[in-house]
């Protein structure tokens, strides 16, 4: 059997500390399943690869959209002359994402079997939140393959190359493509014609068990309850995520902002507790904006309680009464399923990952935030029965069968 190789640019660093998202908690977990279960032999190749180049920290979500181009193009090569020292019948490439993979042509032009995680599809995102979807990503895909063939993509910039042709190249040369969603394989199928579909591999994630103890959570809820003071008998509604554009923050915000001017404003009052930290490239300015709109509220409260993670984030969902989904773009959405798990009932907007995981009866979903809220926060027993059923169903989303099912793809691969 030959040993795995998975290259993850998020790897080795304190996801309890550094906002670095989903794809790092996946290959975390994934480790920690993998180390326990031994479905075959592998090692991590990492941002250590690097040595004294190495982001440390909070570096990674720091960065600007050119110096995280750059630390791509870095990791690349350094993974890439890694990979190559090994002989291709030897082992299996696993990509934990596109733009902080290997060269995967260069690979699987020396025979190295290749298979790529899409946590996020780039174009998709790009074409969603910096072209705000006025272009369609299959269109933009169509676009770049034009630029190529009259010989003018030596013109494009390396942070679009990074996004199209690193991509393009992942879907060409890989074996499989693993995606959380339904929606993401449409859209990859949509973007790359000729792309087989038994290439793409749906593998929703679910959820894995909390560990934190009873009395550390109530430890953490009795700290949020003195350090964020909710009003006695408000409804309290929670987000979660790293506060980003795409995360839609602000639409919530400013649902708020419009119902505080009606008259059906809830005579008890709202608390929101935004929990994230701002990460990656747009995160600070965005933050700044969130700040901004929160001030301007009068009726609600709004308190940024920072990132959670461990006892703490469990301890949110419990003094929480509603779980907001807001994104506008979103591949899967591990803090949902966490939600539902936690039995939150939610109101969620209809993003590729919020699709692939609601039902009726654990919420609304809407893009009208506003007449969401109004619809939900009527009856405490009424969010109490979705909150259970969500819970009845996420509670058989384990984690632990996707990543064996997973390994069963590798496993194969590498007998093969």
């Amino acid at each position: 059997m030959r040993k795995v190789l998975y290259t993850a640019a998020h790897s080795g660093f304190n996801i309890g500390q550094v906002p670095l998202g989903g794809g790092a908690s996946v290959c975390n977990h994934l480790v920690q399943e993998w180390n326990s279960e031994k479905p075959f032999q592998f090692e991590v190749l990492g941002p250590s690869l690097l040595r004294n180049k190495a982001p440390r920290h909070k570096d990674l979500v720091h960065y600007s959209e050119l110096e995280y181009a750059r630390f791509c193009r870095r990791f690349e090569r350094c993974l890439t002359e890694k990979i190559l020292q090994y002989d291709p019948k030897d082992v299996v490439i696993l990509s934990n994402d596109v733009s902080e993979g290997p060269d995967f042509k260069t690979l699987a032009a020396q025979g190295y079997s290749l298979y790529t995680i899409y946590h996020v599809d780039v174009v998709d995102y790009f074409a969603s939140i910096y072209l705000r979807s006025w272009v369609k990503p299959e269109w933009t895909t169509a676009l770049y393959r034009g630029i190529r063939r009259l010989g003018l993509s030596a013109a494009v910039p390396g942070v679009l190359k990074l996004v199209w042709e690193k991509q393009e190249a992942s879907v060409r040369y890989s074996k499989g493509l693993i995606v959380p969603s339904q929606r993401m394989k449409e859209v990859l199928m949509q973007c790359y014609p000729g792309l087989e579909p038994s290439h793409i591999h749906v593998l929703p994630w679910g959820a894995w068990e909390d560990d934190s103890s009873s009395e550390d959570v109530s430890r953490e809820k009795e700290a949020l309850r003195k350090e964020y003071p909710i009003p006695n008998g408000a409804w309290t509604l929670l987000t979660l995520s790293r506060i980003s554009p795409e995360k839609g923050q602000d639409q919530l915000l400013k649902a708020l902002a419009l119902w505080e001017k009606q008259a059906d404003f809830p005579k008890e009052g709202v608390c929101l507790l935004v929990a994230g930290e701002a990460a990656y490239m747009m995160g600070k300015r965005y933050e700044e904006r969130l700040r901004i709109l929160a001030s301007k509220l009068k009726r609600c409260r709004v308190h940024f309680v920072g990132y959670a993670s461990g006892a703490r984030k469990k301890a949110l969902f419990e003094l929480s009464d509603l779980y907001v989904f807001p994104s506008r773009h979103e591949s899967y959405g591990l803090t949902l399923l966490e939600a539902l798990r936690e039995g939150k009932p939610v109101l969620a907007t209809p993003s590729h990952g919020a699709q692939e995981v609601f039902r009726p009866e654990f919420g609304l979903m809407t893009d009208d935030l506003l007449e969401g809220l109004k619809t939900l926060l009527q009856d405490r027993g009424s969010l109490l029965a979705k909150g259970q059923a969500a819970h009845s169903w996420a509670k058989s989303q384990d984690f632990s069968k996707v990543a064996a099912h997973l390994a069963g793809i590798l496993s194969k691969e590498s007998c093969s």
